[in-house]
């Protein structure tokens, strides 16, 4: 069994390592990838990148025994929670809606929720094939 102290000091190093990817994918997706001048694809990519990252690692180490249980902590929770963004992705909505561009944000919306769900289903589903 692995002592509490080390799950969270796990945490902590996945959370810093998924908080520095997300900042580096973020900046290079909307960097070079235009759908829209005020929309930031960034986050909507790291959100679906996540999910599908999310599913893949939820079967590995729950279903499959792939990865050892201790690797959720640090993977599942630390680096995919802070490499994911819900709270940047509310953000950009309502600055959507405030600047006037309401049919942005809904598309914004349910292209975040449907795709980010849709991928990690279909990770689950493939993951669990293999």
């Amino acid at each position: 069994m692995v002592h509490p102290l080390f799950t969270w000091i796990s945490i902590a190093f996945g959370g810093a390592i998924g908080a520095c990817l997300r900042f580096a994918a973020s900046n290079y997706f909307n960097r070079e990838i235009v759908v829209h001048q005020q929309m930031h694809i960034g986050t909507l990519l790291v959100n679906i990148i996540g999910s599908v990252v999310m599913g893949v690692m939820y079967v590995l180490i729950t279903e499959k025994g792939s990865l050892h249980p201790d690797f959720r902590s640090v993977l599942m929770v630390g680096l995919l929670g802070a490499f994911t963004t819900f709270s940047t992705f509310s953000l950009e909505a309502i600055n959507f809606f405030e600047s006037g561009h309401a049919q942005i944000a809904i598309v914004y919306i349910v292209a975040s929720v449907v795709l980010s769900i849709a991928a990690a289903w279909l990770a689950v589903t493939l993951t669990r094939m293999i």
